[in-house]
């Protein structure tokens, strides 16, 4: 049976350059993708809705106006994962699929990844006892001590977030004066997310944070840790096996747009 979800992509003005870039792929090798409901959430600061209709042709796309009220998401831009505008974005694949999404799963795709091929790309396997989350493997998480600082969330909000804090804290401690912290996870790039599991985190997250934020400004530790310590279902897989590639430079991008296009 196909399985049923929404696409949900984030852009502000440098990440709409980029989408402008790979959708075009997205478009030819995955055209599967214009059968589903597509949700843009962009940034209200920087864009206007007419400037991401006119760049992603959808059928059936939906823009939404982020954040949703005068937020302001400290940071002081040391590094990316203290950067405010990052953390910005990244809260949104919590909140707006949590608000907007009406089928059971939703698709987050990076504006940085390149489709090649393979339009056939999603196997139902993948869905089968219902998993909250579907997702590229990946082996760390930066800064490491961000696994330690969610179980003090946790803790320090215990008789808020009961059925978490029934559960064990994970504990992943890092190796003294690594930069990161070792162990099996997820990393989103293209990752499917159970819409309920995605309220649940949103709630979470509500009850315990200022307007919008999350207790670290990373979307997809958050969601991987919450349904970790749950016990729910997390299934890893190779989304490059699938016809899907994930580059970090504006350079890398347009070589591998220009090799499939």
């Amino acid at each position: 049976m196909p399985v049923d979800y929404t696409l949900v992509v984030g852009v502000d003005r440098k990440h709409l350059d980029q989408l402008a870039m790979t959708w075009p792929t997205w478009y030819r090798h995955k055209p599967s993708l214009l059968k589903h409901p597509m949700i843009v959430f962009y940034d209200a600061a920087q864009l206007k809705e007419v400037e991401v209709r006119t760049r992603i042709r959808h059928p059936n796309i939906h823009c939404y106006p982020w954040p949703l009220g005068d937020t302001t998401y400290g940071g002081n831009n040391a590094d990316k994962f203290s950067d405010p505008q990052r953390y910005k974005m990244l809260a949104g694949f919590v909140y707006v699929p949590s608000i907007y999404v009406r089928t059971k799963y939703w698709l987050k795709i990076d504006t940085d990844t390149v489709a090649t091929g393979l339009d056939d790309w999603i196997d139902v396997e993948w869905f089968k006892d219902n998993p909250a989350i579907v997702s590229q493997r990946w082996t760390f998480t930066k800064p490491p001590d961000q696994m330690l600082k969610l179980d003090k969330w946790v803790e320090d909000n215990k008789e808020t977030l009961t059925k978490l804090y029934e559960k064990e804290p994970l504990n992943l401690i890092p190796e003294p004066g690594s930069d990161r912290l070792g162990h099996r996870r997820i990393i989103s790039w293209c990752s499917f997310f159970d819409t309920s599991f995605t309220k649940q985190c949103a709630l979470a997250a509500k009850l315990t944070c200022s307007d919008f934020h999350l207790p670290v400004p990373s979307q997809d530790g958050f969601v991987w840790y919450i349904a970790k310590r749950l016990g729910l279902g997390i299934r890893t897989v190779n989304m490059k096996d699938r016809g899907w590639e994930h580059w970090s430079t504006e350079r890398n991008i347009m070589k591998a747009v220009m090799k499939v296009l």
